[in-house]
């Protein structure tokens, strides 16, 4: 994680850069199951908002941009390497890309709370690669038929809509114990807006010594254009092989649903 802020005497503009990248090795459950290291994390985000303050009171007149991706291929399978010739690449670096941009108002009751509103935020969707796209399970847009069947998935989604965002920051026990929180939600005014996406964040660091902590990381996502791997018969295994136009195969499957992601880190930070 990298952070570049920025405090003047009306205004302030503060941005942040993380990585999060795991792999793991499961023991076999089944005779057949394949071996080998399965991605577990691979999240690339920026983030960057800039704020004017409105007269000498707690109110900014913000705008707030927000893009994320991923670094490693991902492969149906979740393997690092494809275990077969039909386990097929279902996302990479800028396939897909997220892309947020809101105008709106930020109060900030003090320096820990922040709450940020906007009403026209703009969200978008883009796959760079054709195959991926084709697949349809990243949320861009889908072209169907009289009948409703499905046409062509487009490389790209245009969402319109309103954007609500709370961060807390603060620390307690002489600074050894920090605590950072955050949600945003997105509303999309153009399709189904009862539909909210969630990102919910939370980090618990304690300092081992100076520059060194122990951090507990707990993360929610929910996104229902956005379809995920699902553990259909419980084995804590991904087992599915993803076709052509859009089906799959194997004892699990991919549907809508949300994503919990938690982690111990050992951590090293420094300011500079």
């Amino acid at each position: 994680t990298f952070f570049a802020n920025h405090k003047a005497e009306k205004s302030y503009w503060n941005n942040a850069f993380s990585l999060q990248l795991s792999t793991q090795r499961l023991g076999k459950s089944n005779p057949n199951q394949k071996t080998g290291f399965q991605k577990n994390l691979d999240i690339l985000r920026l983030t960057s908002r800039y704020g004017y303050q409105l007269g000498g009171g707690k109110w900014f007149i913000a705008a707030d941009a927000f893009a994320q991706t991923l670094v490693l291929k991902t492969y149906a399978s979740n393997y690092l390497t494809p275990i077969d010739a039909n386990d097929k690449v279902v996302a990479k670096f800028l396939a897909p890309v997220q892309l947020t941009f809101s105008p709106g108002i930020d109060y900030k009751p003090n320096d820990h709370l922040s709450f940020f509103y906007s009403p026209c935020g703009i969200q978008m969707i883009f796959v760079s690669d054709d195959s991926i796209a084709a697949r349809g399970i990243h949320g861009n847009k889908v072209t169907r038929e009289a009948d409703g069947s499905i046409s062509k998935y487009s490389k790209s989604f245009f969402g319109l809509g309103s954007e609500f965002k709370a961060a807390y920051n603060n620390k307690y026990f002489n600074d050894r114990l920090s605590v950072t929180n955050g949600l945003r939600l997105f509303s999309n005014y153009l399709d189904n807006p009862q539909n909210i996406d969630v990102l919910f964040s939370n980090n618990f660091s304690i300092v081992i010594f100076k520059g060194l902590s122990l951090d507990l990381l707990g993360e929610y996502f929910y996104d229902h254009d956005v379809l995920v791997q699902k553990d259909g018969n419980g084995d804590g295994i991904y087992q599915i092989q993803l076709n052509a136009d859009g089906t799959t195969t194997g004892p699990d499957r991919i549907g809508r649903g949300g994503q919990l992601t938690g982690a111990f880190l050992l951590k090293f930070s420094k300011i500079f």
